[in-house]
């Protein structure tokens, strides 16, 4: 029969918390997508396939029934299994978390067995007295692991250590033993801060383990699992996981680490699968529990993560990472008392009453990682240096620290503890590409500084955007602060990432999101706006500033404490695009249908978005909330409220302060609102025949234009949907007049689509009348972030009626989308000579000379600005460097004479 004792050690990392990993990336979920199947409701459900190798060897004839029981209980095939030993009872218990039952405590039943199940309940010292005869590697590295629970860290070192002396000239055979043998070396490795050998050693071990000794031994691929993500490889470590779960389906530490992979990705209905999941093997599973509070805990939902706490802590009152994750409940919660009373309650257990022990850091890892994510940088910060000091050859708490300060600002501390991090883990993904990246944004990037603002570029095209930024930056700060009434006390350091990649390692390490820009606070990180490999396109840098200078404002003036809508909607609010039209037809659809979120549900549209429409939907209803305050109860509602949050007042009490209202009376107030706003934008129900509906359905096909306006007239000349049939009609006849009379009805009926003024600007330009399009551009312009072209029209129309002023502010803003656009740099110059600005044509013509380096006409030009200015020094490097593309270039009179020796 297989021994039980092998099946017990497969219990690792994860379950009892020994080396938590850190966080990993937002984006790259497809790794593991192998074990999620999409059904027909639109839920995720996990689904994992039997090794055929292991059904092969189940329905064998050729294999005994004892054996066929034994390797049932070992690879999870219990639907027709029925323990017929002690042995197997508490097997099977344990197998499956049932740890009240009495065969885990039953004096006969394995030693070993015995010991994991009093590991995960917190009872080290247990551990301890159960194993102090035992002499098997499994038996050493469980005692190290009792002796590491208890911050007897000296004690572990010295029982490893001649572990790893050992495995050097011994060749263990027994898969169970060399699995265990790899945890011990990576226990030792953790607990002295080992050099990148043991990695590879500790790697080698668990696939020999898989590999030559017993290809089913699923225990060692867990293993080897949880050493990758400890690296942030989870890529490898999802396919490793995969792989167990095949050869046990039922393998909870395998589960639970897949759920964590979820959680950190922030796919949180994912890990709720994987959580329901662990709870078909057990309705009471502690590692369901685990998984759940750390993804409610990732969510910054306290109330939901404490619910499902306290009871688990019942259970297990003395299991480290329950306890860990009571402290990070606290600390999320903001109640230092609290707080502080979890950390004791921890070190008490974990240092089982001795002076003379350390503690173990997980509790103050654990707090402060979840409080960095809380953006909560001070409390964070100290608890991770008290991590740090407790184990000093940790990376994950120096890891999250360098990040932490990453999204701080303190770049310079920083490089120090993502450098001493890398010297204790070389092989961590995160830490390798937030090191790179830290070492660049200090040695290898240019810096242009303001009074409020620090700019970081890359030497390079990029210098052409920086160059850009100082006034718009001044003047969004001026503006931003006066109405939200806070001045940061620090100045806001914006970070401009050359591409999506090194974005995504600025803002989580890992180089797999896509978004545009993120402010952690006093940092702004941000992709440029061009086109090309790896990069987002074209969009308003300024607008896209004011959005995240507006969270800087907020998370500062209220010590990070906003809610998540509130922010949002704040900075929605204060981008100069307005609402687009996506946003006004959305919105009416949410009323129309009932879908606008609850006050208390609006948070998850943001973070757990249950439809491709729920987080466009927060953004766009969150701002339409914050309208309704504003002019309801004024602006200074708005300010109101950001200052209760600073004192710690939830959000509902908050509202029911400022306006009087609960949230339930509200959202009533609102809804009621969001009706007239929605007729008002020609998006209303209107009241339609059947008849008009059927060729509203059928967009008008085979009906003519006079049918349509007939049925328009019996519908009171005012129905936006019949409105725009006519109008197309109109736009594809050869009557101007007519068009443009049609066109002007449906946009008043319908004010909020831009369709209309696309048309009329169009018509404009055909019949050669482009001054009858500013109306229309200039609407077109304010709705759009994701183009210049109506900026430049406009530019160019008030360039040639001689309007020069407003043809520099137009073709300013086209530079906003498309900075890099030698065209419009080149208009841009040309408009501002016009002007006898010569400084700011000098200023374009730089930036051409940074776009197109080779070309001579740039410098050439500039040697004639410059000395016309009366800036001779820079006339003469400018006529060098013309003459160096172009040796025949004109620009002799603006050298100056060498120097005679």
């Amino acid at each position: 029969m297989m021994s039980l004792q092998r099946y017990a050690v497969f219990l690792l990392l994860g379950a009892t918390a020994l080396v938590p990993t850190t966080q990993v990336s937002l984006q790259d979920t497809t790794v593991i997508d192998g074990l999620i199947e999409t059904q027909a409701d639109g839920h995720e459900h996990p689904e994992v396939e039997l090794s055929a190798t292991l059904t092969r060897i189940l329905d064998s004839p050729a294999i005994d029934e004892t054996r066929r029981q034994a390797l049932k209980l070992f690879h999870g095939q219990w639907d027709d299994f029925t323990a017929e030993t002690p042995d197997e009872e508490a097997a099977l218990a344990w197998a499956s978390y049932r740890l009240s039952d009495p065969s885990t405590f039953e004096a006969s039943s394995d030693l070993t067995l015995r010991a994991e199940v009093a590991l995960f309940r917190g009872d080290a010292g247990e551990v301890l007295r159960l194993l102090q005869d035992e002499v098997t590697v499994a038996a050493a590295f469980l005692r190290g692991r009792a002796l590491e629970d208890l911050g007897r860290l000296s004690e572990a070192v010295a029982l490893l250590t001649p572990l790893r002396e050992r495995f050097q000239h011994e060749t263990l055979t027994d898969p169970a033993e060399l699995t265990a043998g790899a945890n011990a070396i990576v226990l030792l490795a953790h607990l002295e801060g080992r050099p990148s050998q043991d990695y590879e050693l500790a790697l080698g071990m668990y696939a020999r383990a898989y590999q030559e000794l017993d290809p089913l031994y699923w225990p060692a691929r867990v293993a080897e699992a949880q050493l990758l993500m400890s690296k942030d490889n989870w890529s490898e470590a999802s396919d490793a996981l995969q792989e167990a779960l095949s050869f046990n389906p039922k393998a909870g530490i395998a589960w639970y680490e897949l759920g964590r992979l979820w959680v950190d990705s922030y796919n949180f209905d994912a890990a709720a699968e994987v959580s329901d999941q662990l709870r078909t093997i057990n309705p009471i599973h502690p590692l369901a529990d685990v998984i759940d509070i750390r993804s409610f805990l990732r969510q910054c939902d306290v109330a939901s993560a404490r619910k499902v706490l306290v009871p688990a802590l019942k259970s297990f009152p003395k299991n480290r990472e329950l306890l860990a994750l009571a402290a990070a409940t606290e600390a999320m919660a903001y109640d230092d008392s609290a707080l502080a009373s979890a950390l004791d309650r921890f070190d008490q257990i974990s240092t089982g009453g001795r002076e003379d022990a350390v503690g173990s850091p997980l509790a103050l890892y654990i707090a402060g990682e979840y409080m960095s994510l809380d953006r909560q940088y001070i409390p964070a910060e100290d608890l991770l240096r008290r991590a740090i000091e407790r184990s000093p050859n940790w990376p994950a708490p120096r890891l999250e620290l360098g990040l932490l300060l990453m999204q701080s600002g303190d770049l310079k501390s920083a490089r120090l503890e993502l450098a001493h991090a890398q010297r204790l883990d070389p092989f961590h993904q995160r830490i390798n590409n937030q090191l790179r990246l830290v070492e660049d944004l200090l040695d290898e990037y240019e810096t242009i500084e303001t009074e409020n603002f620090v700019i970081r570029y890359r030497p390079g095209i990029d210098e052409v955007l920086a160059r850009d930024m100082p006034g718009p930056l001044e003047e969004l700060y001026d503006e931003l602060t006066a109405v939200f009434q806070h001045r940061p006390a620090n100045k806001t350091q914006i970070d401009l990432m050359p591409d999506q990649s090194t974005f995504a390692v600025r803002i989580t390490g890992m180089p797999d999101i896509w978004t545009i820009a993120a402010a952690t606070g006093d940092v702004i990180s941000m992709t440029p706006p061009r086109s090309g490999p790896d990069q987002f396109d074209p969009y308003n840098w300024v607008n896209v500033m004011r959005h995240e200078f507006v969270h800087t404002v907020n998370l500062a003036q209220t010590q990070n404490r906003v809610p998540h809508w509130f922010t949002e909607a704040c900075a929605v609010s204060s981008e100069t695009t307005g609402r687009t039209f996506d946003s006004c037809q959305l919105l009416a659809w949410a009323v129309h249908n009932d879908k606008l979120f609850e006050y208390d549900q609006i948070n998850w549209g943001f973070v757990r978005p249950k439809t491709d429409r729920e987080r466009p939907l927060a953004y766009a209803q969150s701002d339409w909330m914050l309208e309704f305050i504003a002019i309801h109860w004024s602006h200074q509602a708005v300010v109101d409220l950001l200052d209760l949050y600073r004192e710690g007042v939830s959000d509902t009490d908050a509202l029911k302060q400022v306006t009087g209202y609960t949230a339930d009376a509200f959202m009533d107030a609102f809804s009621v609102w969001a009706e007239g706003q929605v007729q008002a934008w020609g998006l209303g129900r209107v009241e339609t025949s059947e008849e008009a509906a059927a060729v509203l359905a059928s967009g008008g096909q085979g009906i003519a234009t006079s049918q349509l306006v007939e049925l328009l007239e019996a519908h009171g000349n005012n129905h936006p949907d019949l409105l725009k049939l006519v109008a197309e009609r109109a736009a594809d006849g050869v009557d101007p007049e007519q068009t443009r009379l049609w066109l002007n009805r449906y946009a008043q009926a319908r004010p909020v689509d831009p369709w209309p003024h696309k048309v009329l600007t169009q018509l404009a330009f055909d019949l050669g009348r482009p001054e009858e399009a500013l109306g229309s551009l200039q609407l077109l312009e304010r709705s759009d972030t994701y183009t210049s072209t109506w900026s430049h029209q406009l530019a160019e129309i008030h360039r040639s009626a001689g309007r020069l002023d407003a043809a520099q502010r137009s073709i300013t803003r086209a530079l906003y989308c498309e900075p890099y656009h030698a065209p419009y740099r080149e208009l841009a110059a040309t408009i501002a000579i016009q002007r006898r600005d010569l400084e700011t044509a000098a200023f374009q013509v730089e930036a051409l000379a940074i776009l197109e380096p080779d070309r001579a006409q740039h410098p050439t030009r500039l040697a004639v600005i410059y000395s016309r200015l009366n800036r001779p020094d820079d006339a003469h490097d400018a006529a060098q460097r013309a003459l160096e593309l172009n040796p025949n270039a004109k620009v002799q009179n603006f050298l100056k004479a060498e120097p005679t020796e």
